[in-house]
């Protein structure tokens, strides 16, 4: 069950478009600009990392603070975690 639901966000994530990255930012009241979106979009498709591990959140969390802000890479950490708790998981990332 775990690994299916940890799939399935991961799927999600790297199948998200900018204005649905931008509604996310929205809905969670979380500051996101287009340009930062379209980067974070492009970085997300090219992840390899498990998000849902410690270690390779915070690597990919790195990636997206060279390219966009380290403000940028918080907000899209706490896309990660509102998303995760809308599906019930967010136990899952310690």
């Amino acid at each position: 069950m775990i690994n299916i639901a940890q799939q399935y966000i991961t799927h999600k994530m790297k199948h998200l478009t900018v204005d649905e990255l931008i509604s996310y930012s929205q809905q969670y009241n979380i500051p996101l600009t287009n340009e930062e979106a379209m980067k974070v979009i492009s970085e997300l498709r090219k992840n390899k990392e498990n998000p849902f591990d410690p270690h390779g959140r915070k690597k990919m969390l790195r990636k997206l603070a060279a390219i966009t802000s380290d403000q940028t890479a918080h907000s899209v950490d706490l896309l990660i975690h509102k998303f995760a708790k809308q599906y019930g998981v967010e136990e899952w990332l310690h």
